[in-house]
């Protein structure tokens, strides 16, 4: 990932933006020396091919010790993280016209054990045992570009019990040990009530975590939200209009299945660059059911849901499904949030991960925090400079109006 493919002209704009970006994104380091190191770390992620390494970055500066002063602002400096990523977010807001708040579980694996938060879990999606950091990460998504905004590690028991390896971590004190779904929940209601931007639903794909305490957990935070769930996942139709019966438990694929011929066709906004062909028409489906998972505000029983169902693929037998606590919105708004998981899951893996997001290999806290604020910033310079290329990432339209956070409705 380079600016190589520029002319001189777009190299010196290029340049300059660079310039005012870090300008803005790094306004909360207050030493010229942090600043310059933050600029030093980004020009690296963004500029070696393959992986990412201290030396590897330092080499870009032709001084003695710069390796050892970039290692010191990383894994020891006490800069504030947060700061940093709450003005990248507070810019990118400006930019991009956001209309949903994505969070996705990452597991990241390591060769070793001694990176902080490592342990040997069974990952589903490798389908083995294997050493890693279980993390999750908040992006900033619009119908054509996702960004990254916020980062947190899971540290399991074996970390926050052991005062040793707290201490030799620097794992801070009020650092507990959270399960996916707490974490999950945690960071986006920090962005949502604490950081100033305007209130948008929260996208996550629950296929693989425990849907039910999510959907606890987020109600409790009083969180609007739109999650991706398995189509077995029991529903009971709340509407007696609903031909499979109210009441009545049925898996939500079949509730799905059963709708789309009473629902109308709409066009996915998925963007052409996410697949090899475009996008083929959509059924959508939406119903109002009941699940068996309990919301922290529901006194008696739990609280009704809005059931999102697209029917895909060009002879539309493939079903995607969807629960959101959101009821003001319709079906086709609804599904366009939905698919920013998908603008996410692209964008990372086509630039996040290839700006280094799993390549640190410090053992401390505070450093894991560093790098992976610094990959959010890269990440946003080269998706913007590309985008300055390339009008289409930003498209003109309106942004669909979206829900302040709110207490799903009972029954």
């Amino acid at each position: 990932m380079s600016v190589s493919s520029f002319t001189s002209e777009q190299e010196n704009a290029a340049s300059e933006f660079f310039a005012r970006f870090c300008g803005i994104v790094f306004s909360s380091l207050k030493r010229r020396d942090q600043r310059r190191w933050a600029r030093l770390y980004i020009r690296g992620l963004l500029s070696i091919e393959g992986r990412k390494t201290m030396r590897g970055i330092a080499s870009l500066e032709a001084e003695p010790a710069v390796e050892q002063s970039l290692q010191q602002f990383i894994s020891q400096s006490p800069w504030g993280w947060i700061s940093v990523r709450r003005a990248l977010a507070g810019y990118l807001e400006q930019a991009i016209r956001p209309i949903a708040l994505v969070a996705e579980p990452l597991v990241i694996p390591k060769s070793g054990d001694h990176s902080v938060g490592v342990e040997r879990r069974f990952v589903q999606k490798l389908g083995r045992l294997a050493n890693c950091q279980q993390v999750v990460g908040v992006w900033l998504a619009s119908d054509q570009a996702a960004f990254p905004i916020d980062w947190r590690l899971i540290l399991p028991e074996s970390w926050t019990d052991d005062p040793g390896r707290r201490r030799r971590a620097g794992i801070p004190d009020e650092e507990v040990s959270l399960t996916v779904e707490e974490c999950a929940a945690e960071v986006v209601t920090s962005i949502v009530h604490g950081w100033g931007l305007k209130p948008r639903p929260v996208v996550m794909d629950a296929r693989e975590i425990d849907l039910g305490r999510l959907i606890y957990e987020l109600s409790a935070r009083q969180v609007p939200f739109v999650l991706r769930v398995n189509d077995s996942v029991p529903v009971s139709p709340s509407d007696p209009r609903i031909p499979m019966g109210m009441g009545r438990r049925i898996e939500a694929g079949r509730l799905v299945d059963a709708l789309r011929d009473v629902n109308r066709i709409v066009e996915s906004r998925r963007p052409p660059s996410m697949g090899a062909t475009p996008a083929p028409q959509s059924v959508v489906v939406a119903a109002r059911v009941h699940t068996p998972f309990h919301s922290a505000t529901a006194q008696d029983e739990p609280p009704a849901l809005t059931l999102l169902g697209a029917c895909l693929g060009p002879e539309r037998r493939s079903v995607a499904v969807w629960l959101s606590n959101i009821t003001t919105l319709p079906p086709t708004t609804l599904l366009r949030l939905a698919e920013t998981a998908e603008r996410v899951a692209w964008d990372r893996a086509g630039v996040t991960h290839r700006l280094g997001l799993r390549d640190f290999e410090g053992r401390s806290f505070r450093g894991w925090h560093h790098h992976v604020t610094l990959v959010s910033a890269a990440h946003a310079f080269w998706m913007l400079l590309s985008g300055a290329r390339d009008h289409r990432l930003f498209p003109p339209g309106p942004t669909p109006a979206v829900p302040t956070a709110q207490t799903p409705r009972t029954a």
